[in-house]
């Protein structure tokens, strides 16, 4: 006989849970907390222009796994649109990621391909070996110029720490490419679902197995006779006993202009301390083949300033430092003692999770590896 499962939020990775365990021939419960499915991936059609607003920040779906691709793609098509993001620094706009583009701009020089690795080498010179910290780590990468340029002041806006108080493991690779390509990520697959985010939720819930419940809050009992998955926040899932876990949250100001269009991409960072934001997102460059949305004389831009997070604002990134680590061990250690339970997505992990990363962390969860 199949059990009934009882799945906490409704973000991807709960959608995820959800749609393989009713495909099992499980009856599965779906309480959200919000007023709607999706969690962090919302969108919003914005009433005066149809344009899709990403409501929690951009969200671009990108992979190399074939298996998520090929899972989500059972819901959505993708639309191709491929991800470029620039840079605004001391009044100039670069292209991003740190390329042969951004550097020879920067520099006001004409490397060749060939000659980006050695260059990048001489301007990083004796590094620290092991790098101690954020700030040695990537000098180690890029050198102390392009660091100061696009690196320093915006960490230090994202995470409200100086960079050199930040653990040198947060950036594991930063990559200089020695090629013109602007594409932001390197995965063999990304883009946005055609029919936009809220759809491809609504349709992996859509199963005569699953029922959701919305603006219900999800209170953990002292015993389970049932398998819960939940991608709560692993602190509020046991009542902040051990306190709260560390988190950065982010806030968004968002308004629409008489503009055909206001930046010419989808993301602009602002990289400089004397700019409080750190991103403006334009939605209507994601969804390039609505021609008509495109050349429309109004858009939608959002404004991104990153926040300490306090009981009551939404968490987004976990900070990891010795303190959060000891208490996460404690909340691990609390959740393994009900057999029932798993505990998993990006805030039940306490994890920063791609999309792609979260739906196969979703695969390993139901125990599809």
């Amino acid at each position: 006989m199949k059990q009934d499962i009882l799945v906490v939020g409704a973000g991807i990775w709960g959608c995820t849970v959800a749609r393989i365990l009713a495909e099992r021939g499980h009856k599965v419960h779906v309480v959200e907390k919000r007023a709607a499915i999706g969690g962090n991936c919302r969108c919003e059609t914005d009433p005066e222009t149809g344009i899709e607003v990403h409501v929690y920040g951009s969200h671009i779906f990108h992979t190399s796994n074939v298996r998520v691709w090929e899972f989500l793609n059972r819901f959505t098509t993708f639309n191709g649109y491929t991800h470029k993001v620039l840079a605004r620094h001391a009044g100039r706009t670069y292209f991003l990621p740190l390329g042969l583009a951004l550097v020879n701009q920067y520099y006001g020089i004409d490397l060749k391909p060939s000659e980006v690795a050695s260059f990048i080498a001489e301007k990083a010179g004796a590094a620290a070996e092991p790098p101690r910290n954020f700030e040695e780590q990537a000098i180690r990468f890029v050198g102390p110029d392009l660091y100061a340029a696009f690196i320093r002041e915006y960490t230090r806006k994202q995470w409200n720490r100086d960079p050199k108080d930040l653990p040198a493991e947060i950036i594991r690779r930063l990559p200089v490419r020695a090629s013109y390509d602007i594409n932001y990520f390197n995965d063999l697959y990304q883009g946005i679902p055609s029919d936009g985010y809220n759809v491809l939720f609504a349709r992996m819930l859509d199963h005569e197995n699953i029922r959701v419940s919305l603006n219900e809050e999800f209170v953990l009992p002292a015993e389970t006779d049932h398998p819960v998955y939940s991608s709560a926040p692993v602190d509020a899932l046991f009542g902040y006993k051990f306190g709260a876990l560390t988190w950065r949250s982010l806030r968004f100001e968002t308004e629409r202009l008489a503009l055909a269009d206001y930046q010419g991409t989808s993301v602009v960072n602002y990289v400089d301390a004397d700019v409080a934001w750190t991103r403006i997102h334009e939605f209507k460059h994601y969804h390039p083949e609505d021609r008509t949305a495109l050349a429309a004389p109004a858009t939608v831009i959002s404004k991104e300033f990153p926040a300490d997070w306090e009981p009551g604002a939404e968490p987004y990134y976990p900070v990891e430092t010795p303190e959060t680590r000891a208490k996460l061990a404690q909340y691990r250690e609390e959740a393994a003692k009900y057999p029932n339970l798993v505990v998993g997505g990006r805030l039940g992990a306490f994890k920063y999770y791609d999309m792609d990363k979260a739906v196969a962390a979703a695969f390993a969860a139901v125990g599809e590896e």
